[in-house]
């Protein structure tokens, strides 16, 4: 019989393989599966330079799913010039060696995501990723949500464990982002505007979005909803086109 594990979702965000102790990471940009280490990576050192994680493969068992990235020459804030073997997943960056011979593997900073929405649910229920909560100080439901701007329509792109990404028409500086935000999130979630709020956060391309009315499972299965459709309508415009 073939083995089976488990995957399971806690509140740090950390989907793993129960019996080997093996965490499991996909792109956050692209949900790619990136790469499965017995090690928790929010554990491992960091680098001064850029923040990357530090992973020693004598130390730890890592498979990539990830291709050759190629070389890359990086100038650092002190003028040194430093070498990069890449990893990536299709075109995007994931890791990097300084040195092919070397044991130290570099897991680029908010790269990874342990979250897939493939595995948001486990045994009937719904798992709910850490970037939907409930404010304990309101009861509202928040949503943290990073914009992409200046693409060519507004939508949803990806839920990840961090943030709702969404896809904006216009410039994050002008109130035109925030109405074709409320009026997409209003649409989605089935809601009423003066149900939706906004706020900065710290990082420029960050909102925190407030709901009223609904609970955080109902607002991430609404999204999950959303980008099925979505989904479904490019893989329908791929046959036409195809056909």
């Amino acid at each position: 019989m073939p083995k089976r594990t488990t995957l399971t979702f806690t509140s740090e965000d950390g989907p793993r393989v129960d019996s080997a102790k093996l965490y499991v990471y996909h792109c956050k940009y692209s949900g790619r599966h990136a790469f499965t280490i017995d090690a928790d990576l929010k554990k491992m050192p960091r680098r001064r330079t850029d923040g990357a994680y530090i992973v020693d493969t004598n130390e730890h068992t890592i498979k990539l799913y990830t291709t050759d990235g190629g070389l890359k020459y990086i100038k650092r804030q002190n003028g040194a010039i430093e070498k990069q073997y890449r990893q990536n997943l299709g075109q995007l960056p994931i890791a990097y060696k300084s040195d092919l011979t070397s044991p130290l593997l570099y897991i680029l900073d908010n790269a990874v995501t342990t979250f897939s929405n493939q595995n948001a649910r486990r045994a009937g229920k719904l798992l709910v990723p850490p970037c939907i909560t409930r404010s304990d100080k309101t009861g509202l439901v928040e949503m943290r949500i990073e914009l992409d701007e200046r693409s060519h329509r507004c939508c949803l792109s990806r839920v990840t464990a961090d943030v709702v990404r969404v896809h904006v028409t216009g410039l994050m500086a002008g109130d035109a982002v925030h109405e074709e935000l409320f009026d997409l999130i209003s649409k989605v979630l089935n809601v009423r505007l003066s149900q939706l709020d906004i706020r900065r956060a710290k990082h420029n391309r960050n909102r925190i979005m407030t709901v009223e009315g609904l609970t955080p499972e109902q607002v991430f299965e609404r999204l999950r909803e959303q980008l099925k459709k979505q989904s479904t309508a490019r893989e329908e415009k791929r046959q036409r086109r195809h056909g």
